[in-house]
């Protein structure tokens, strides 16, 4: 398989989380989740993105080539749509775009429900 069928192919999600766990399946909006401890969502596209740093661990965790990191003269598309799937731009096959609720202390006070639409 060469390096850009690598990126297309994408890591192998699991999703066990999402099996094991509540979701909500609402609108795509700022609001309260009651009962759900992940809403679906549609990531928003990011203008020109760009890898900034990269974790050669990570990339292991992903079974994604280090080639990847960098520009490759033999394939120099697979780093730009690499970036694009990173960035949430596209979404890898398998993949299950969700945000995560959670709640917690802040300043020494429990807070209700926090989580601020990052996408996992």
């Amino acid at each position: 398989m060469n390096l850009l069928d690598t990126v297309r192919k994408g890591p192998n999600f699991e999703n066990s989380a999402l099996r094991a766990l509540p979701v909500d399946h609402g609108e795509n909006r700022v609001r309260s989740v009651p009962n759900a401890v992940f809403v679906r969502v549609q990531p928003t596209p990011v203008q020109s993105p760009r890898m900034v740093l990269a974790s050669h661990e990570a990339f292991e965790l992903l079974e994604l080539p280090k080639e990847l990191i960098k520009q490759n003269p033999q394939c120099p598309n697979a780093h730009n749509e690499l970036v694009l799937y990173l960035a949430g731009n596209k979404i890898w096959p398998g993949s299950e775009p969700s945000a995560h609720c959670y709640c917690g202390h802040q300043f020494g006070s429990f807070v209700g429900q926090l989580g601020d639409g990052a996408v996992m």
